[in-house]
């Protein structure tokens, strides 16, 4: 993102805590998180990935190749995940597949220089 302005409310360093929030350490897995607090991360990632996922829509059309079909795939299952209910996205599982899916779409959107 180097020298690059960020849509307004995109917050990149708010999207990586979150995600090692709910993701963990590598080495020791995810942590064990309480309703609310599932509840309240799961809000923080699907509001940044509507944000984030807006402007990598519209910079596909200028992308080729593998970044391109990495890009489509990302945004699909994105789009899949924000458009199940709230409840299924922060329920456990749900949260995990949310944070994943939320780091590849921040790593995708700074690769692109957004």
């Amino acid at each position: 993102m180097a020298g690059a302005l960020a849509p307004a409310g995109v917050n990149a360093n708010l999207i990586r805590r979150t995600c090692k929030t709910v993701l963990g350490e590598q080495r020791v897995g995810p942590p064990v998180l309480g309703e609310e607090q599932r509840a309240h991360l799961a809000g923080v990632l699907r509001g940044q990935d509507r944000l984030v996922l807006e402007d990598v829509l519209a910079r596909i059309p200028e992308m080729s190749g593998e970044t391109r079909e990495t890009a489509l795939h990302v945004v699909r299952r994105v789009g899949g995940v924000l458009t199940v209910g709230y409840v299924e996205a922060r329920d456990a599982d749900g949260l995990l597949e949310l944070a994943v899916l939320s780091r590849s779409l921040l790593s995708l959107y700074e690769l692109l220089g957004s």
